[in-house]
């Protein structure tokens, strides 16, 4: 569930229309009133809506009943809403408007969970009854926050805490699409806190149980005596953060004038400055531990430290590694994943090489069986014509056979006729000449019988060899039939081997795929998880400046190069810096070998002057208008002495500033302290920028309890380069 924006451009006709039915409105219930409201100095407006008919939700009542019983118990007159339609939430609000003018009121709290959806930088929070299809629909149906904090600017020497926990995900159940999830950030007004579940443009968690995720960490925190709010609600973020594992966010923007503000006061007594020094001492020894330990911090060490501490002098470096080490965690998850989809993909590229090689023996025994099916058919031709050879040759020879029979016979014929006419030749020759010439023909005759049953002879041994030559070739195609069909049989097997094959690389390629589906899903669900952190930029709306997280980014050979200009004599002189060492494990970074050194945020621990015993925290995690913290340490001078220094810290505005190393959109940071051995008063301006990892101008102001001004100077940066080799770790 979330809270989303759409990017439309509304005409001003209609914006003009729609401010005036809401100030019609406001005087309409004013006027209705007919007789002055009784009050406490306490005042609340909770509102919980859940019985949405597109898109409800389960937990926003219970959230609501909860911050409402919080409230009454802190002496808070309440007015709880649950499931308002838009009359009746507007009809609270402005309610709640009135009676927050009324002089006796010190406090008022605005508490709201339900949908809600940003559109053109403005947040709108939906009542049950709205029916949003198009973009009019959003500002005609629902509630701007906008107008309800331009009427609560009217408000002088108040404080005004809106808690917004309306960041759930597709509140129209896909009847309209916006164009960014969450709520849109707004500039606080004056005496006033603004409290979101999550971070700009991000998407709350509901929970598991019976509160969402933000609520329920709101109920515990806020409810312990002598807490402060802004202590509380950095308590709840530690809570919810540690909870979501860095993935939800909760934001405050605060103008609180009154910083020590209460829910529950309890017998907390005001410290005065040596119990305060004493406290921050404490608490830095405490983060010393956490530092220090012979393995790195765990989160949950930090997060244990900053519910200890939530607004102490090293809250803001115990965040900065808060997140560094959540990004660990989240660069190792999508590292898994990552090594998932590829051994998925490898499993995949696998399972098609399997096919492919199955499909070329398939396709190879495909081409056997054909070469077999077309060797049989040769053989099949060949026998065929051999048995018609065979035929014609058996035929042949009976032919010759029945040619030599008639032979012999035309022979003995031939024998019978040359006898008679011999025997009449003879008749007349003498009786000696008969017999010689009788035995002559006989002779011949037994030669040609002999040559005609020797061509006989060699005709039926022809004949023999043909039969044979056939016989062999009909023995040769009955053995090519037979393999043939084994041939056959063996293909039917191997192709049904190769369908099993191929089933299961179906199967396994399914297998793949599902896996396939899930690591993407797992790496999608880890980068939509991975978008829920604060982005490094926020850029500026026309009710919101801007945000950055603030990353110094140092590595060794980077080069900086200062000119530090005299305010009294407008003397220059030059400063030059090189990085010669970056320990991320220490969190130390050293320049010219060991001169000054600062933690990766840029943070000093040493400069020319001496020692700090802590960190001296002029860089805050990250940067918006209106960002405070503090910071307190100790300086050991060359000479021995040691002085004590307390800041309060602050985003003041964003300035475009023009130094030698060129123009840089950047943040200013006022620094206001003391030095408590001294008493001198301390006041420093720093103007930084996101991506370069140095001041772009520092100007410091030092002035002696006496009224002599110690020091007065302005530093500007000149030039810069940053190393092209790898980052030394140690």
């Amino acid at each position: 569930m979330g809270l989303m924006s759409y990017i439309f451009k509304g005409s001003s006709q209609f914006a003009v229309i729609y401010r005036l039915t809401f100030l019609s409105l406001l005087i309409i219930v004013s006027n209705g009133h007919s007789a002055p409201l009784e009050v406490g100095d306490r005042i609340a407006l909770v509102i919980g809506n859940a019985a949405y008919k597109a898109a409800p939700l389960a937990n926003t009542r219970s959230d609501a009943n909860g911050v409402a019983d919080l409230l009454k118990n802190a002496g808070f007159t309440v007015d709880l809403q649950l499931d308002a339609s838009q009359e009746q939430f507007r009809l609270a609000a402005t309610k709640f408007g009135e009676r927050v003018k009324d002089p006796k009121v010190k406090i008022g709290v605005f508490y709201y969970a339900g949908h809600g959806v940003q559109l053109n930088s403005r947040n709108y929070l939906i009542p049950v009854n709205a029916n949003i299809k198009t973009v009019d629909d959003v500002a005609r149906q629902t509630v701007d926050v906008t107008e309800l904090l331009r009427y609560m600017e009217q408000i002088k020497d108040k404080s005004l805490i809106v808690i917004l926990d309306a960041c759930r995900d597709d509140p129209f159940a896909g009847a309209y699409r916006v164009g960014s999830k969450g709520l849109s950030p707004y500039n606080a007004p004056v005496g006033t806190l603004l409290a979101y579940a999550t971070g700009p443009g991000q998407v709350a968690s509901d929970g598991d149980g019976k509160n969402g995720l933000y609520t329920k960490y709101l109920l515990r925190e806020l409810a312990v005596p002598g807490e402060s709010l802004l202590d509380g609600f950095m308590r709840v973020r530690v809570g919810v953060m540690t909870e979501s594992r860095g993935r939800q966010i909760p934001w405050e923007l605060s103008s609180l004038i009154d910083r020590s503000l209460y829910l529950f006061p309890g017998n907390r007594k005001k410290l005065d400055i040596a119990e305060q020094v004493q406290r921050d001492d404490r608490e830095s020894t405490a983060w010393a531990g956490v530092r220090s330990s012979a393995t790195p911090a765990s989160v949950d060490e930090v997060a244990n430290f900053l519910r200890a501490y939530p607004n102490g002098i090293s809250a803001e470096q115990a965040q900065y590694l808060l997140n560094r080490l959540w990004k660990q965690e989240r660069d190792k998850e999508a590292g898994t994943a990552v090594a998932l989809v590829e051994s998925n993909r490898l499993a995949e590229e696998k399972a098609r090489v399997a096919k492919a090689t199955a499909e070329a023996a398939e396709a190879k025994q495909v081409a056997a069986l054909q070469e077999q099916a077309k060797r049989a058919e040769v053989a099949r031709i060949e026998s065929e014509r051999l048995d018609a050879e065979k035929r014609q040759a058996i035929l042949a020879a009976a032919q010759k056979a029945d040619e030599a029979r008639l032979a012999d016979q035309r022979a003995i014929e031939a024998q019978l006729l040359a006898q008679a006419q011999a025997a009449k030749a003879e008749a007349a020759r003498q009786e000696a000449n008969k017999v010689e010439s009788l035995r002559e023909a006989a002779r011949q005759i037994e030669e040609r019988r002999i040559a005609a049953a020797r061509v006989a002879e060699q005709e039926a041994t022809a004949a023999r060899l043909a039969l044979e030559r056939a016989q062999a070739s009909q023995r040769e195609a009955e053995r090519a039939e037979s393999a043939r069909l084994a041939a056959a049989q063996k293909a039917a097997a191997d192709e049904q081997a190769a369908k099993v094959e191929i089933a299961r690389l179906d199967a396994a390629k399914v297998h793949a795929e599902t896996n396939r589906a899930a690591a993407i899903a797992e790496q999608k669900a880890l980068m939509a998880s991975e978008s829920t952190q604060i982005p490094l930029h926020v850029a500026a709306t026309p009710y919101f400046q801007g945000l950055d997280e603030y990353l110094r980014n140092y590595q060794v050979g980077d080069k900086y190069e200062f000119q530090i200009i005299d305010g009294l004599t407008r003397a220059k002189k030059q400063r030059d810096v090189q990085v010669t060492l970056v320990d991320i494990n220490r969190d130390r970074v050293e320049f010219n070998n060991g001169d000054q050194v600062s933690d990766l945020m840029g943070n000093n621990t040493r400069n020319e002057r001496g020692s700090f015993d802590s960190v001296r925290q002029f860089y805050p995690a990250n940067l918006f208008i209106g960002k405070e913290w503090r910071t307190h340490f100790k300086q050991s001078r060359p000479n021995g002495v040691v002085y004590t220094f307390r800041y309060d810290l602050k985003v003041v505005g964003k300035e475009r500033v023009t130094v030698p190393a060129g123009t840089f959109d950047t943040y200013k940071i006022e620094a206001r302290g003391f030095n408590m051995e001294l008493g001198a008063s301390l006041l420093r301006n720093i103007w930084v920028a996101p991506g370069i990892s140095a001041d772009i101008a520092h100007e410091t102001h030092v002035r002696l309890r006496s009224g002599h001004i110690d020091q007065y100077e302005r530093q500007e940066l000149v030039r810069y380069s940053t190393a092209q080799r790898e980052l030394v770790v140690r």
